[in-house]
């Protein structure tokens, strides 16, 4: 049977995989292009996100990994899907080196989120398994986000 942790890296895999396949097929410029209503973002800015979250919910969090984020330009980033591809890849292959080893046992243990970061569990200390949540439930909603955007830029859902 496989670990809670291990459950973890496959649903974010699938995340993953299904932000990839809502970005297949999409024009640059649609990539790049946010739409014109208040508060939007271009459908790479939210997958640039989306990754970012998660790179520093499991990899950093969890996996102790050193990776410099800057989250501010990640609303603003701009690109190619080959770009997000190949750092989705990365992602989702670091996420199941990091998450498939974890024992159950190390769920519970405690880690330190930025205080900007720390409503994602409460006042109490965040969790491994609290991390893990959140970057699930991160990720779903900007894979929503994601859905939606496509949609109203005029593309049929993936097939």
């Amino acid at each position: 049977m496989p670990s809670e942790a291990m459950q973890f890296a496959v649903v974010l895999e699938r995340i993953g995989r299904d932000v990839l396949a809502q970005l297949n097929g999409i024009s640059n410029t649609d990539l790049n292009r946010p739409l014109p209503l208040p508060e939007t973002n271009s459908l790479f800015a939210l997958a640039t996100h989306l990754v970012g979250a998660g790179e520093f919910w499991v990899l950093v969090l969890v996996g102790e990994q050193t990776i410099p984020r800057d989250r501010a330009a990640e609303f603003y980033a701009t690109g190619a899907l080959p770009d997000l591809v190949t750092r989705y890849e990365r992602w989702m292959t670091a996420v199941h080196q990091v998450l498939d080893p974890l024992p159950d046992a190390k769920m519970g243990q405690i880690v330190e989120p930025p205080v900007v970061y720390r409503y994602s569990s409460g006042d109490g200390p965040t969790t491994v398994r609290d991390a893990l949540l959140h970057a699930v439930e991160h990720s779903a909603l900007h894979l929503g986000h994601i859905q939606i955007t496509r949609q109203v830029l005029g593309y049929a859902p993936p097939s």
